[in-house]
């Protein structure tokens, strides 16, 4: 009973009966554990991973069980209990399974690595419970239809028809369009029939032994597949890094293991970097493992994202595809891990609790005792390494699936081409070449430029003075569809100044119709120019963009990639969206419009991230038989993640990079800990951000960590928040966890300043 506290909540003196056992619950968001009683009749199942509801105080508040007493040790604790003091019953009505007691172990783990109250981490990773209310089905009554009846009403009939039974009403509705009125209409005539069910997620038919894939792997693949099967067949913990190049058949090895681990009656967990990722994966796995596949992601609605949770829970669903915070799934005997993409940035939550997916997956693998591969083209350096020294077993896939041919990579130095050769502001002749020789072939082009909107920056031609965001230390991007400026961080938005900030010149107004010059230059170029001028350049040509500014939803992502899929669109504009996960046999063409668009970032990750997304995004091309063909655009071209990536030469790269990681004391080689000091008024962020150096470096007295800071972090000021930001640097993660708890335990509560502890930081911005 060592997780019990001998915290009472606010006191019962109301004369509650005789306690029967006792039960330790946190409540979100407060630190600590709080006892009370329950009464095993009326909650017979009650134990750890149970949701209840508890009076605190006035109020009553959703609790979760982390402990329960014994018998014994009931006694014992209540004759430890001032006999004035009574311990408040939980509620008689509330209880439910949220998750089981085996997972605790894994959250209980997150809390102590991450410095923060396990409350806040089930409050972070368990979804609030939807309570399921019946949902109208209908079917035909078998009463003769009516000759008067109208167009809609004929289409309802008959999709029931087709239906051949039972049917949802929503279900119903998405498929015809109807209106609600109409239904109802057939409903009186007695056209239909209608019943309330509730429902839940099932299995599908047929969930007998899968077929396996054996006979199709290559070799390569089929090596992969064994080297993890036998710690499937006998459960027990392995890393592995699956690393393959765009297009090497990653998947299909995925599917293999699943398959495995299926038919062994275990459960399988895949967690992807992109919410728009998953769609794609859902429908090729269904139909694969003929199972119905859990869905996880935050951009579900409440009561789908605790079904797919709830299915999970009790074992009627057994694998689940997610994004980051699938991680947390309550999987049942699970014998399984997938991290696709492994090096993937947004596997780092960027609020609140700062954890990785992709290390929490290890550990989660760790205490499931299962196998966990971790796949990628262009593997995390700290990835690539853990491999190098064993503590990953390297698994490569280096030929592509359809054996095509090897990309042909054309590097453009835009410092060697004069502006009257450019045919556009941003498109060299090499590269408009390319795209006109594709769309002659019948065939489809790719073209990535990792910058949303028209122009970068708007810049007054008189003193040069840059419109900024208010809020933030950036500058407002033009976007020309809505004539606006948007800061891509805090959402502010603005129409284009009229009025110099900088110098109080005034936008000349137009004499006698002529055209004057505007005050304002437009400066850099993004995804909505690119389309400009590819569209005025390939007049016949049918151009699509994918980026944030043209997805607001799943829905809006899946329409522009089924658009190409079915050969309406020539080619797709887009930022490092269109660089993830695509199969499209008919994309043999590949234009990176800026190569150096984040090379020059104040991050030692900017050069590994730009290798990353230069090298996934010219994987789009030529994925079958057809030979594919990149055209890269830059002004550095000596640069080491250009060369590597026109080489297709990984190792090299990642050697050279490694070198220089050493020399500075970064990762893999050192951990690191980013504290962040954010406040309203920039003389207190840099106030606080001193008092913080000064207890850091008290916490880290002779521990062999060292400190950089504090000093203005490279974003200075964001959503009106200036900011300040302490590196620490140690040998290993457990010193930084120690500074962590002491630093946080040695400061007042206020609320002046704002204070972010990254374990682990991704983003050094």
């Amino acid at each position: 009973m060592s997780q019990l506290s001998l915290i009472d909540p606010p006191a019962d003196t109301s004369g509650a009966p005789p306690l029967e056992r006792l039960v330790s619950v946190v409540v979100p968001p407060l630190e600590g554990e709080f006892l009370y009683s329950f009464d095993p009749a009326a909650h017979p199942s009650l134990c750890a991973g149970s949701l209840v509801t508890v009076q605190f105080g006035r109020r009553s508040v959703p609790a979760f069980v982390v402990s329960v007493a014994s018998e014994r040790e009931a006694a014992a604790l209540r004759e430890m209990q001032q006999r004035s003091v009574r311990v408040k019953n939980i509620s008689a009505d509330s209880s439910i399974q949220a998750f089981s007691p085996g997972h605790l172990e894994f959250f209980r783990w997150i809390a102590k690595y991450y410095a923060e109250p396990l409350s806040k981490i089930l409050d972070l990773a368990v979804p609030a419970p939807a309570v399921s209310k019946p949902e109208p089905f209908l079917r035909l009554s078998g009463k003769e239809l009516d000759s008067r009846l109208g167009s809609s009403q004929r289409a309802i009939l008959d999709r029931l028809s087709s239906a051949g039974g039972w049917l949802s009403l929503s279900d119903l509705r998405t498929t015809t369009k109807a209106p609600a009125a109409t239904v109802r209409a057939l409903l009186e005539k007695g056209f239909v029939d209608q019943e309330l069910r509730s429902v839940a997620p099932q299995l599908l038919e047929g969930n007998a032994a899968l077929a396996s894939l054996k006979d199709s792997l290559t070799e390569e693949q089929q090596k992969a597949v064994d080297a993890v099967s036998p710690h499937i067949e006998h459960p027990s913990f392995a890393s592995f890094l699956l690393h393959g190049v765009t297009g090497s058949g990653k998947t299909e090895v995925y599917l293999e293991l699943m398959v495995d681990a299926l038919n062994r009656g275990l459960s399988a967990l895949v967690v992807v970097p992109e919410i728009a990722l998953t769609p794609q994966l859902l429908d090729r796995f269904e139909k694969r493992l003929s199972q119905k596949v859990a869905l996880l992601h935050s951009s579900l609605s409440a009561k789908d994202r605790w079904r797919f949770w709830d299915g999970l829970r009790s074992g009627a669903l057994r694998v689940a595809v997610g994004a980051r915070s699938a991680i947390f799934a309550p999987m049942q005997n699970l014998g399984l891990i997938i991290i696709d993409e492994e090096h993937d940035a947004s596997f780092k939550q960027g609020e609140g609790i700062r954890y990785h997916g992709r290390d929490l997956a290890i550990v989660r693998a760790k205490l499931s005792n299962c196998p966990i591969v971790l796949g990628s083209a262009t593997p995390s350096l700290e990835t690539f390494h853990n491999a190098a020294t064993g503590k990953h077993v390297r698994l490569e896939l280096s030929r592509r699936f359809f054996s095509s041919p090897p990309l042909k990579h054309e590097l453009i130095d835009l410092n060697r081409l004069k502006p009257w050769e450019m045919p556009s502001k941003g498109i060299s002749p090499q590269l408009l070449q390319g795209l006109i020789d594709t769309l002659k072939a019948g065939e489809q082009a790719f073209v990535l430029h990792n910058r949303r909107g028209f122009a970068s920056y708007l810049q007054c031609s008189k003193c040069e003075h840059v419109v900024g965001c208010p809020h933030c230390s950036v500058t407002l991007t033009y976007h020309r569809k809505n004539n606006s400026l948007l800061c891509h961080f805090c959402g502010h938005s603005s129409p284009p100044p009229v009025v110099c900030a900088g110098c109080g010149a005034a936008e000349p107004i137009p004499a006698d119709g002529a055209e004057a010059e505007p005050l304002f230059s437009q400066r850099g170029a993004g995804t909505e120019r690119v389309a400009e001028e590819l569209a005025t350049l390939l007049p016949d040509a049918r151009i699509g963009k994918l980026d944030r500014d043209s997805v607001s939803s799943i829905d809006d992502y899946i329409e522009i990639l089924r658009r190409v899929r079915e050969r309406e669109v020539d080619i797709l504009v887009g930022t490092q969206m269109i660089a993830k996960g695509h199969d499209l046999p008919d994309v043999t063409f590949v234009g990176i419009v800026d190569c150096d668009v984040g090379l020059h970032m104040p991050d030692f990750r900017a050069a590994e991230r730009s290798f990353q997304l230069l090298t996934q995004v010219a994987g789009r091309a030529g994925r079958r038989d057809k030979r594919g063909t990149v055209v890269l655009q830059t002004r550095v071209p000596s640069h080491a993640s250009l060369k590597s990536t026109v080489a297709a030469d990984y190792q090299s790269f990642a050697e050279g990079e490694l070198q220089l990681r050493r020399a500075l004391d970064y990762p893999p080689f050192m951990r690191l800990l980013r504290i962040i000091i954010a406040a309203e008024d920039k003389a207190v962020a840099q106030q606080w951000a001193q008092h913080v150096a000064e207890v850091t470096v008290s916490a880290c007295d002779g521990r062999g960590i060292s400190l950089l800071g504090p000093a203005p972090a490279p974003l200075e000021k964001v959503r009106s928040h200036w900011r300040y930001h302490i590196l620490c640097k140690a040998p290993s993660a457990s010193l930084l966890q120690n500074v962590m708890q002491r630093v946080k335990s040695s400061l007042p509560d206020q609320k002046k300043a704002r204070l972010i502890f990254d374990l682990d930081p991704q983003d050094m911005l």
